[in-house]
């Protein structure tokens, strides 16, 4: 049974975005946000009749996740989504996804989001470890990750297929120590 930590109401308010539970209407706007071709491209989803299901946003108890957080602009619209996923919860890890629509991005948005998720999944959460996957040609997302704290953990050689080429999956984490050393 999930601790009712994960389903409780959350507020993150930093200088540009607000992480906030999803509230009705925000599936809607995030699916419309979420059918840009280029998030297919990072996440490694092919173009065609496959993309339209990993398009498709569940939140809350329809999402399998832990925890979904808006990623909230100025004017309290969505403008992407991060969610925890129960991977390794006795262990006290959760892996972390990440999407910001594309009039948002390269603005600081998805730095400001993942300080402040971690910041909430090593408080409130008492995470030990946050982790993710990336595509090796994100390098965008790399670099923010980085920034934020993320170290390089692994690399899956040829691991995702994505527009008929392979390419290696890049595996990052962070300790809830490295992140309280780093955000400060």
């Amino acid at each position: 049974m999930r601790n009712l930590v994960w389903r409780r109401q959350v507020s993150l308010v930093g200088q540009r975005v607000t992480l906030r539970t999803p509230r009705p209407g925000d599936q809607a706007a995030l699916e419309r946000l979420r059918a840009d071709p280029e998030i297919d491209y990072y996440m490694g989803v092919d173009a065609g009749g496959g993309a339209l299901l990993w398009r498709q946003v569940f939140l809350g108890e329809h999402s399998g996740s832990l925890a979904d957080l808006v990623i909230a602009g100025r004017d309290d619209a969505p403008i992407g989504l991060i969610s925890l996923w129960d991977r390794s919860i006795p262990h006290q890890a959760a892996e972390l996804s990440i999407w910001i629509g594309e009039s948002y991005r390269n603005g600081g948005n998805g730095t400001e989001a993942l300080r402040l998720a971690l910041r909430h999944a090593f408080g409130a959460l008492n995470l030990h470890k946050v982790y993710l996957r990336v595509l090796e040609y994100n390098t965008r997302a790399i670099r923010t990750y980085q920034k934020v704290g993320f170290h390089l953990e692994g690399t899956l050689r040829d691991e995702m297929k994505v527009q008929g080429r392979w390419h290696n999956l890049v595996y990052m984490g962070i300790l809830g120590d490295e992140f309280a050393s780093a955000d400060r």
